[in-house]
Formats: C-alpha cells, sequence, structure tokens
C-alpha cells in the first residue's frame, strides 16, 4: 500500500476520532460560545462609546481581540484529541492498524492542527461578523478580514503543533495542558514582571509572548516584531513536533 493511500486513510480515522469523543464537541461548543460572546459585548460596549466607530477601525479589528479566547480552545482541543487515545488505551489498536508510525504522526498532528486552527479562525469571523451586527457602520472589508483571519490562522495553527507534540511528548491530558498554558500564558506574564533585563529577554522567547504580540499587538519588548513573533511560535512548534514525534516513533506506547 502506497505512502499516499495510508496517509489519506490515516488523516480520514484522525478525523472521525476526533469527533467520535465528546469532549471535542463539548470544548468547541463551550469555546464558540466564549468567543461569540465576548464578540457581542465588544459590540455593546463599542455601541455605548462614542469612538466606537472611530475611522480606520473595522468589525475584524474589534473580533481580534476574541483570538486569545479561540486561542486557548484551540490549544485545550489539540491536546485533548492528541492524547485522548492514550489514557484510554486505544493507542494500542491505533497503532496495530497503522504500524507506520510516521504516517500516523504526519496524520495526526495535521489533522489535528488543521481543524483546531480552522475552528479558531471561523469563530473569531463569527464574533467579527456580531460586532459589525451592532455596529454596521464599522463594515466588514474584505481586505482586513484576509489580512487578520490570516494572520491568527498562523498563530492558531502555530499553536495547536504546539500543543499535539507536548501531548505526544507527555503522553498525558492534564500534564500536556499544564505545560501548554505555562508556556502560552504563565510564563511569559511571570517573566516580563519581574525587575531583571534578562526575564523580559527571556520572556520575548516564549511562544506566549509571540502570540500575544500578534494578536494585540503588544509584547514584553519593543524590539519583538511580526517577524521575530511568528518565528518565536514556529520553532516552538517545531521543537515540540520534534520531541513528540520522536517519543512515538521510538518508545512503546505503555512507556
Amino acid at each position: 500500500m502506497s505512502t499516499t493511500t495510508v496517509l489519506v486513510r490515516t488523516g480520514g480515522a484522525e478525523w472521525s476520532r476526533i469527533w467520535s469523543v465528546r469532549s471535542s464537541w463539548i470544548l468547541a461548543v463551550v469555546t464558540a460560545v466564549a468567543v461569540v460572546g465576548l464578540g457581542t459585548i465588544i459590540g455593546y460596549n463599542a455601541a455605548d462609546e462614542p469612538s466606537g466607530a472611530a475611522p480606520g477601525v473595522s468589525a475584524w479589528d474589534r473580533g481580534q481581540a476574541t483570538g486569545m479566547f479561540a486561542l486557548f480552545g484551540v490549544l485545550a482541543m489539540s491536546v485533548v484529541t492528541s492524547t485522548a487515545d492514550y489514557g484510554t488505551g486505544g493507542i494500542v489498536p491505533t497503532l496495530q492498524w497503522t504500524p507506520r508510525r510516521g504516517a500516523l504522526l504526519a496524520a495526526r498532528a495535521g489533522v489535528i492542527a488543521a481543524t483546531t486552527a480552522l475552528l479558531g479562525v471561523l469563530l473569531v469571523a463569527a464574533a467579527s461578523v456580531a460586532v459589525w451586527t451592532l455596529l454596521p457602520e464599522l463594515g466588514l472589508p474584505a481586505g482586513d478580514g484576509t489580512e487578520i483571519l490570516g494572520g491568527l490562522g498562523f498563530v492558531f495553527l502555530s499553536g495547536a503543533l504546539l500543543a499535539v507534540g507536548l501531548g505526544l511528548a507527555l503522553r498525558s491530558t492534564a500534564g500536556g495542558l499544564v505545560a501548554v498554558i505555562a508556556l502560552m500564558l504563565v510564563l511569559p506574564m511571570l517573566l516580563e514582571q519581574l525587575p531583571y533585563g534578562w526575564a523580559v529577554d527571556l520572556s520575548t522567547l516564549m511562544p506566549g509572548s509571540g502570540a500575544l504580540y500578534l494578536i494585540f499587538g503588544g509584547g514584553p519588548s519593543d524590539d519583538v516584531t511580526t517577524t521575530s513573533a511568528r518565528l518565536t511560535l514556529a520553532a516552538w512548534a517545531v521543537a515540540a513536533l520534534l520531541v513528540g514525534g520522536r517519543r512515538l516513533l521510538r518508545t512503546d506506547a505503555d512507556r
């Protein structure tokens, strides 16, 4: 059987596995309620402000603020779906059905990351539409939408790959969630608050700082740029996948 056929079949199986787990639906619904709900709140608050329809500000700009909520949903769903069968023991028949572990790694990382990232982008788009419904004068220019959603898509995809890599490395849902939350939220904010230059410099190297910069346009240091933030996120995602992938490829499922 060709590698392409194995990848296609394994990808289809991974897609079915994601949506056959109840936790995936719960996380998707909770994230949708949080993101679209926040977009609605932003629209209501902006409608009451004199600057709600400031020149140059579109509904996409307002909706972009919901990106952090969407990101945490993406991260949580990525960790849960990448580790679920380790907790249930389902990884053993999975490896028996797909003995080519490289194909399983590619299919699992690709399908989970693409699915969760697309979900995050769609939810931010829905939140932006909610803002526009309440403030139609802001408009929904296609150019702004492409730029903002494209940028957020990169953040979501990188974050999802990071989460999958950590999940495969730790083989624990709880451990994966703790690790990804620490890297994306706790450590960057903690280091940024310390009164030491080295701590701020270290904070800029955290993936969470890159995500925050790309979503909100600000970071722990003035030296952070869009390019450096994207490179930081991409580097962490690749490193996590290398570590997690190596454990999947080289060690037994029960170790």
